[in-house]
């Protein structure tokens, strides 16, 4: 399996089960500038450290990394009190295939950011590549050009969808049990840390929100036919 294709149905969550129609990408976007690192573009950077720095390990049912986890057990790995800007906020990923539904506590007064689509790109392919930023940055936004529609809600209420590209940062894998181990991408560059890495997607801010629970939902599709959908069921405290 090709690492680029890996990310991008890792992040994201293919669906057989339909919950209406999605809203077009354009109507979401409220004037974000595509191409644009912008406000949240540092905190993109940090989502994709956060996720990759994690172990990839079927364990009871489910896995540790939070993009596999099937329940919601291992949502808050790497966060267990918050992460980002003065810990003020609390990252939530996709899942790779099929449909899942995660049970999630959330500690009280965090913000919640997460992706609805996105991908990243970097050299730690098979085999390994060479590409510049330029082109890195060309590739990933290629990738979401092919985006035709999000969709996101908390308690069927819609939020804003805005397109965030990343600045150029690094990562760290895991140098074993790792994400792309765990896919079966084995070799130096996809261990320890890789540089350089750009990412482009659609993410969703949320207020920290009052103590209760509460029904996140989030889809998308592009025009290769790729459609996700994931679910939360969240409880703040």
């Amino acid at each position: 399996m090709r690492k680029s294709h890996l990310w991008h149905v890792t992040m994201c969550l293919t669906v057989l089960l339909a919950v209406g129609p999605f809203s077009p990408v354009g109507a979401q976007n409220n004037g974000s500038q595509q191409g644009g690192v912008g406000k949240f573009g540092d905190l993109t950077a940090q989502w994709w450290q956060w996720v990759t720095a994690q172990p990839a390990v079927d364990v009871g049912g489910t896995n540790t990394n939070p993009s596999i986890d099937s329940t919601g057990a291992y949502a808050s790995v790497g966060q267990e009190n918050g992460i980002g800007p003065g810990n003020n906020f609390f990252f939530l990923a996709g899942a790779f295939g099929g449909v899942v539904t995660r049970t999630v506590t959330v500690p009280q007064g965090k913000a919640l950011f997460f992706p609805v689509i996105n991908t990243e790109k970097d050299n730690a392919n098979d085999p390994p590549t060479h590409y510049k930023v330029p082109e890195l940055r060309a590739q990933a936004t290629a990738g979401m050009d092919l985006v035709t529609s999000t969709d996101a809600k908390l308690n069927g209420v819609r939020l804003e969808i805005f397109r965030r590209q990343t600045p150029v940062f690094d990562y760290t894998v895991p140098d074993q049990d790792g994400i792309y181990e765990y896919f079966g991408l084995i070799g130096p560059q996809f261990r320890g840390r890789i540089k350089p890495a750009v990412g482009d997607g659609y993410w969703v801010y949320i207020a920290p929100l009052p103590p209760g629970g509460y029904t996140l939902e989030f889809a998308a599709a592009d025009s290769s036919g790729f459609s996700l959908h994931v679910k939360y069921l969240l409880t703040i405290e």
